[in-house]
């Protein structure tokens, strides 16, 4: 049996167990109706449960839709897309036709030196993720305020797997009218095939802004099971726990390991860059366990270095998975350190 360790969703939450809770939460749902046309009993509930204003939050059908339906409603002339990312921004913006620019950002320094060219444009709409999609680092949440500062137009922060970084820039919402922050239910709460997902900002309390949201996008299943886990969530709170302690095992593993760089990570996968980085994924998918090659992924930038992602496994998984990654630099001739 191969573990597909190129799925970003939580590792750590029993899908039996997951489905139960649907089960439970939607038992007296009537099919042949609807349920809430926008959503705002989740809504609600989100506010509640991470200590926002209600007006400030909208419901969707996941990330995915709601980062499309931002983008239509507020583009002005130029999206500028913070690249490595999730090739949404970038797929709409062809589809439409629209001024386009990706800025490629390896090292979380360089991110404001990259924008600086497109800070003054109050119709530039900028996109980026954080935690980031491969690398796996947080910007800083101070380095996201400075950016909010500086920023004239609006800013799409994609934080989908903020729920297994340290911080979140919900915090920023109250005080940057300019932020729009994404976050899902897919990953950490486990509801992936679900599609419910939910946006924060001030500039949805405002009437002048046109937010084009389709209505009835979100099934009634979904809003009633994430109404559940939001009303329930020690299980998901367990397994991201897990996950993180997870992730700090396998990245010192993988860290003993001489000639591969670990990038620090926020979120539930390491992203390890390696010149053996094809012959690091035969290797564990000889073992049972397929991962991603960095360059794999759309858009990835082509002269940057061979790596691979590798979402965080279960605690008995851990050893298996640094011991191919060793076996490959081993035979190239890299030692692995016995203490570091």
């Amino acid at each position: 049996m191969t573990l597909n360790l190129t799925w970003t969703g939580n590792q750590f939450l029993d899908p039996r167990e997951q489905t139960a809770e649907m089960i439970s939460a939607t038992e007296s749902i009537d099919i042949t109706n609807k349920d809430e046309v926008w959503g705002e009993s989740v809504a609600a509930a989100v506010a509640a449960h991470f200590d926002l204003p209600e007006k400030f939050v909208r419901v969707g059908a996941g990330a995915t839709q709601l980062i499309d339906t931002v983008l239509r409603s507020a583009y002005q002339g130029l999206v500028v897309d913070v690249t490595p990312n999730f090739h949404l921004t970038a797929t709409v913006s062809r589809q439409q036709g629209w001024n386009y620019r990706s800025v490629p950002v390896r090292e979380p320094s360089e991110l404001l030196p990259a924008l600086e060219p497109f800070l003054d444009r109050p119709d530039a709409v900028i996109v980026l993720c954080s935690p980031r999609n491969p690398l796996g680092y947080q910007f800083d949440i101070s380095d996201i305020g400075a950016l909010l500062e500086r920023a004239r137009g609006l800013v799409i922060l994609d934080e989908v797997y903020a729920d297994f970084a340290p911080d979140s820039a919900l915090r920023l919402v109250e005080s940057h009218p300019n932020l729009v922050v994404m976050r899902t239910f897919s990953k950490a709460w486990g509801l992936a095939n679900l599609r419910i997902g939910f946006a924060v900002s001030q500039a949805f309390a405002r009437e002048d802004f046109r937010f084009w949201l389709m209505p009835n996008s979100v099934s009634g299943v979904a809003q009633r099971t994430a109404l559940r886990l939001l009303a329930r969530p020690e299980a998901v709170r367990e397994s991201v726990s897990r996950a993180r302690e997870c992730r700090g095992l396998l990245a010192a593993g993988l860290e003993r390991i001489d000639g591969l760089r670990v990038w620090p990570s926020d979120a539930n996968y390491l992203c390890l860059e390696s010149p053996y980085a094809v012959a690091i994924v035969d290797e564990l998918l000889a073992a049972g366990y397929r991962t991603r090659l960095l360059h794999d992924l759309k858009d990835y930038p082509a002269q940057w270095p061979l790596g691979v992602r590798i979402s965080v496994p279960r605690e008995d998984e851990l050893a298996a998975v640094v011991e191919c990654v060793a076996r490959v630099h081993a035979a190239a001739g890299h030692r692995v350190a016995a203490d570091r």
